[in-house]
This record gives C-alpha cells, sequence and structure tokens, in this order.
C-alpha cells in the first residue's frame, strides 16, 4: 500500500508562516512612538494616497503593513464596528482592545483555514484621556493573537539580510528602540526623528527620503472628539531638516525595503 504525500499540521502552520513572513521582509514597517500630547506612527511610504495608517476612531489609530488590499479591508470592517457600538451605545464604549479582538479573529481563523494566509501586521493604537495614563498598543500578527506592547510597538519588523539572499531577521528595530532611553515627555518633532532614525537604522547608507515619510499623530490636544491629525509634508520636511542622516547602525547588509506602490504586492 502506498502512501502520498502528508505534511503534518505543524509543518503546513510553518509553511504558512514562512509565506507571510517573506511577504512582510519586503513590505515596510511602521513606528510607534509616544511624545507628551500624544502618539505618533510613522512609516516610509512613496505613495501619497495608500496610506498604511489611518484613524478608525477617536481616540484610535489603525496601522498595517504587507499587501495594502488585505489590511485596508480590515481597516474598512475596524470603522464599521466601531460606529455600530458608538451608535448603539456610546462613543466611550469604542475600545481598541475589542476591535482588536476582532482583528484577531478575523486573521487567526484565516490563518487556520485557507492555504495562504493574509499576509499583514497590524497595530492599533489607543490614547486614554489622561495625560498620565501610557497609550495603549495592540499588535495583531499574521497567525492572530493579540499582543498588547509596552512603551512603543513596532509592525513589520522582518528584514531581508543581502540582496540575492532569501535569509531573513526579526525584531531588529525594536532592538534599536530598546537601547534608546525612551521618554514619554519628549516633543512631537523629537519622536518623528527618532521613529525615521530607527526605520533608517537597518537600510544600508540609504536615508529615507522625507517626502516618503507618512507621519500621523493622535493628539490629546486637540479640541474635538477626533484626536487623530495627519502631518503634511511640510510639517514632516521641517521636523526632519535638521537633522544628521545616519547610516546602519544594526545590520550593514540589510537590503533596504522596496520602495513601489504596487496595489497586489507588499507595502
Amino acid at each position: 500500500m502506498e502512501i502520498g504525500n502528508f505534511i503534518s499540521p505543524k509543518q503546513l502552520q510553518e509553511i504558512k508562516a514562512d509565506i507571510a513572513e517573506a511577504a512582510l521582509a519586503r513590505a515596510n514597517p511602521i513606528v510607534a512612538l509616544p511624545f507628551k500630547d500624544g502618539v505618533a506612527l510613522v512609516a516610509e511610504n512613496p505613495s501619497r494616497s495608500l496610506y498604511k495608517t489611518s484613524e478608525i476612531y477617536d481616540r484610535i489609530a489603525f496601522a498595517g503593513t504587507g499587501v495594502y488590499n488585505d489590511y485596508e479591508r480590515l481597516r474598512r470592517h475596524g470603522i464599521q464596528q466601531a460606529d455600530l457600538r458608538g451608535f448603539g451605545y456610546s462613543r466611550n464604549d469604542v475600545r481598541a482592545k475589542t476591535i482588536a479582538g476582532e482583528f484577531a479573529t478575523i486573521l487567526g481563523d484565516i490563518f487556520s483555514s485557507r492555504s495562504v494566509p493574509l499576509e499583514v501586521e497590524i497595530l492599533l493604537v489607543e490614547l486614554d484621556k489622561d495625560p498620565q495614563t501610557p497609550p495603549i498598543f495592540y499588535n495583531i500578527p499574521f497567525s492572530g493573537g493579540l499582543i498588547e506592547d509596552q512603551g512603543f510597538s513596532v509592525i513589520g519588523d522582518i528584514h531581508l539580510v543581502g540582496r540575492a539572499s532569501n535569509r531573513r531577521k526579526k525584531g531588529l528595530l525594536r532592538k534599536f528602540l530598546m537601547e534608546k532611553e525612551l521618554s514619554t515627555s519628549q516633543s512631537l518633532a523629537d519622536a518623528v526623528k527618532l521613529a525615521v532614525e530607527t526605520l533608517e537604522s537597518v537600510r544600508e547608507n540609504s536615508p529615507i527620503e522625507p517626502s516618503h515619510i507618512e507621519a500621523t499623530i493622535l493628539d490629546r490636544t486637540r479640541h474635538s472628539h477626533r484626536k487623530f491629525r495627519r502631518l503634511a509634508a511640510k510639517e514632516v520636511r521641517e521636523i526632519l531638516g535638521g537633522r544628521a542622516t545616519i547610516g546602519s547602525t544594526v545590520l550593514p547588509e540589510t537590503v533596504a525595503k522596496q520602495n513601489h506602490c504596487d496595489l497586489s504586492g507588499p507595502t
């Protein structure tokens, strides 16, 4: 009796994870850092319309990396869930944890049941009304699950090593930030500069063009229910105007992420 090809469930999970990680290694990561009035989310993004960060609800920001269409569908779903809850109950009942749980369930179900997972990683950030309460970062990986980060967060922290290699390194940006003295009292300008410095730390002597920086914030000082704001290109240029460009500080041979806006591929 001949036995056909058999893949164990564990091997299948590993294959799916490898597919998703290979896509994320080609996408641009996102760094979220606190500043004295809120949270800044910063990414390299050459597109002027395919945003990687956006608003979910009053005090909740969304960030996604990987395949644009996949995380954009999740973003729209999150907005619908937030609006329904805010309309049916109250604005105060809309919490990032609930929406993040929805995302984790969706991604976990797809990862378990489909042959190919969604090639995305999602971040939700919630800003508390109390300035003394630190922001909450919920990281949702492609396989589902829910991770609460403390102090800062990074998604898409997977990097190709060498131009002709499929080897990947993980956690380089997170390690870079953990070696810094982060402060919740830093200014917005300092937070954006540090985020860009972090993103550049894994590039091979190729600084990011200021026009390719996407920066958004949750600003507690805004006189509105909605605390989300997108920094204009002029603001970003002014913030980065006086900074010193750095070279590679963590892994010199790491390849810079792709610099195009193909909807079908990782961004």
